[in-house]
């Protein structure tokens, strides 16, 4: 018994290697746990054994995870969410004239879109600068106009109409 303790807590532990999430590390160390009052002679029967594993797991897992946890920097990578932010100031082709009158196109991110410029009409073949969206339509401004102008993201209000 104390050998397939003593295993149980080794193979529990390299597969957090494969299985990462800081749980059955704690669930192999509940085995060594185990396996040591195996041969102190405090347990033995299979019952007490597997009972006192449980609970010895669970208390280190609720005990030390978070604290593990702390101390060892795990990778976080954050990306953002926000389609909007992501496509401001992209650079677009006007596919159909583009004006303050719903119709015009543009080509962003493999397919068309519905566009419109509020100051001015920019040509088909023409570059475009997203400023924002509004529901499936994209607000563009000249290219010229973006480099030269505001760098700051417009936005609508609720109430104002394209």
């Amino acid at each position: 018994m104390l050998i397939a303790w003593i295993v149980v807590g080794v193979v529990l532990i390299l597969l957090e290697l494969v299985v990462p999430g800081l749980v059955l590390v704690f669930l192999g160390a509940g085995a060594l746990v185990v396996a040591l009052l195996v041969w102190l002679g405090l347990l033995g029967s299979w019952v007490t054994a597997t009972t006192t594993w449980f609970i010895a797991s669970l208390a280190l897992l609720l005990g030390l995870r978070g604290l593990v946890q702390r101390l060892i920097p795990g990778e976080t990578e954050t990306q953002s969410t926000d389609e909007e932010l992501d496509a401001f100031g992209e650079v677009v082709e006007v596919v159909e004239a583009v004006g303050p009158v719903p119709g015009g196109r543009i080509r962003f991110r493999g397919t068309t879109w519905d566009a419109l410029c509020l100051e001015q009409v920019i040509p088909a073949g023409s570059k475009a600068c997203i400023v924002l969206r509004q529901d499936l339509t994209w607000i563009v401004d000249p290219a010229n106009v973006l480099e030269a102008g505001d760098p700051e993201p417009r936005s609508l209000d609720q109430g104002e109409d394209l």
